[in-house]
């Protein structure tokens, strides 16, 4: 076949795409049914991924919790046993971060029993939610492809994905604000200003810090460009501004009463009420001070925000730009990979010229230069700009498509040749040894320690109660101390272990339970707990 008739057959397929993409409504549901079904499909190699990070087990917290029916748990009576990272024992149990990704879990663990569930289905919302924005900012043909790029860098297999860290809600409700941008500017209408209203609530419980940003960004523009075109002040009110404040009204309310439930404050949001309590210093560049030490319950607590916290962002402040310079590096391999890239930097000018990628670029660096302001910007806190990304990947293909010298032909071999380059990479790098994900010796299935002891526990009869001890090698972001919702019902109830007289007491409270000293330094030995010799117990029980 010669390279004519090879054109020919590419333009065909483009032609055929872009009748299919013609069909909006259908391609934003197409997407997302691809993503759940082909990360299902990837169910017997990919499994359900177990949790092994610190934030991880307090989203599941917060599924567990809503699941239950409750917004917060009561503080236990042996509370400083079950003290953790990244949540809140005072003044109720439950997750410090905002609700939403964990209500999502939720969904999942109440339809199913697994809050993964609700991980998936998040996912496959929004890669249509991308599609829904792409279409309008890009023709609909341009729209697809860039909906496509979405849906193999994040809706298959990503962290997000495999993990319980909840970016993908976040970028969803930035999907929807940005989305909501070029339709509110072109037409204003109440159906997507009521959009645009639901995507800041979305926000406002995933990301609220770089949600704000990107939020604030989205409506200076969309204002700027009203009073622009003029737009009366009743026809606003009427078409915009009453739609909007009539979704965030309620919403808001509720989010008062959520903040009050957990925090006892409706005007604290749990996360600042935990910081709070245990951080001294604080990850926005701009908050120099430190606040005073509080008095932790025990020494890991201890360590870790006192070395281990404190010094991560002491080194990010005394390291911004080069922090700032891996996060971008970072940024970039996660939502384009660097075929993108390159092309986005090779057609900048042209980018720039162009109405409709200026302005997503205009947006994405107000984004930027306020979420800087934080220690560190990883993907899922610059989750809120998502399709940004896409909107920008996609039009650079438009521009390079546009601009590359010669007929036809070479126009659309080197369109489908970078295409085929950019699915060739990520696909590779999914099964390469830096996917930790998969493979590799930092492989999550691998440091899941509290989920392999757990399976352990399973094989034997009754319930448990795990003492934990750490030591001088313990590695302090791999914490293992976490429980459900209902610590008291649990099977297996996770515990620090606070020395014997400490212990005694709590050993006495679960009398029915089978206790067991897991010790991790390094490696995970787990064993009958016995109490030490010598101890008063002792000695009482020989006179």
């Amino acid at each position: 076949m010669n390279a004519g008739r090879i054109a020919g057959c590419l333009l065909g397929v483009e032609q055929g795409l872009s009748s299919l993409a013609s069909r909006k409504l259908w391609m934003i549901a197409l997407v997302g049914l691809v993503s759940l079904a082909g990360r299902a499909l990837l169910l017997p190699i990919v499994p359900i991924p177990k949790p092994a990070i610190q934030d991880e087990f307090s989203y599941l917290l917060a599924s567990d919790t809503f699941a239950s029916g409750r917004l917060a748990n009561p503080t236990h009576p042996f509370a400083e046993h079950f003290e953790t990272l990244q949540v809140l024992m005072h003044p109720s149990y439950a997750s410090k971060y905002p609700p939403l990704s964990g209500l999502m879990m939720a969904l999942g663990q109440k339809l199913t029993g697994e809050p993964w569930i609700g991980v998936w289905l998040s996912t496959g919302l929004l890669c249509s939610a991308i599609c829904w924005a792409l279409q309008g900012w890009l023709p609909p043909s341009w729209a697809l492809l860039g909906s496509v790029m979405a849906l193999l860098k994040i809706g298959l297999v990503s962290y997000w994905t495999e993990s319980y860290w909840g970016g993908a809600c976040a970028a969803l409700g930035g999907a929807l604000v940005m989305g909501a941008v070029p339709r509110l500017i072109e037409h204003l209408h109440p159906l997507p200003a009521t959009i645009f209203a639901a995507g800041l609530v979305i926000l406002a419980n995933t990301r609220p810090n770089e949600g704000f940003i990107f939020s604030f960004a989205c409506a200076v523009f969309v204002a700027v460009a009203l009073f622009r075109g003029r737009v009366g002040f009743v026809p606003l009110l009427r078409r915009a501004v009453l739609p909007i404040a009539l979704v965030l009204a309620p919403a808001f309310a509720w989010m008062g009463y959520y903040n009050y439930r957990v925090a006892g404050n409706a005007l604290e949001m749990p996360y600042l009420t935990h910081e709070r309590q245990y951080a001294v210093m604080s990850p926005l560049l701009w908050q120099v001070h430190e606040n005073p030490a509080p008095v932790y319950s025990n020494a890991f607590l201890r360590d870790f925000w006192l070395i281990a916290d404190r010094g991560e962002k002491e080194r990010e402040r005394q390291h911004v730009f080069r922090a700032h310079v891996s996060d971008l590096r970072e940024l970039c391999r996660f939502f384009l990979g660097w075929p993108l890239v390159l092309s986005i930097v090779c057609f900048a000018r042209p980018l720039w010229r162009g109405r409709t990628a200026r302005s997503p670029l205009l947006i994405a660096a107000a984004f930027y230069v306020g979420a800087a302001l934080d220690g560190r910007l990883y993907p899922h806190y610059a989750a809120p700009a998502a399709a940004i990304f896409y909107i920008l990947a996609a039009s650079a293909l438009h521009a390079m498509r546009e601009a590359w010298p010669g007929g036809l032909a070479e126009r659309v071999y080197v369109t489908w040749a970078l295409f085929a380059l950019f699915a060739l990479t990520t696909a590779l790098a999914l099964v390469s040894a830096d996917n930790r994900y998969l493979f590799g010796p930092i492989d999550y299935h691998i440091r899941a320690k509290h989920a392999a002891a757990e399976e352990r526990l399973e094989k034997e009869p009754g319930s448990h109660l795990v003492l934990v001890r750490y030591g001088p090698r313990h590695e302090m972001y791999e914490e293992l101390v976490y429980n459900h919702a209902d610590i008291d019902r649990s099977r297996v109830v996770w515990a620090r272990s606070l020395g014997w007289e400490k212990d005694r007491r709590l050993i006495r409270y679960y009398a029915d339970r089978q206790v067991w000293l897991l010790e991790e330094d390094g490696d995970v030995k787990m064993s009958r707990y016995t109490a030490p010799p010598n101890t008063i117990a002792d000695r009482l029980s020989t006179e």
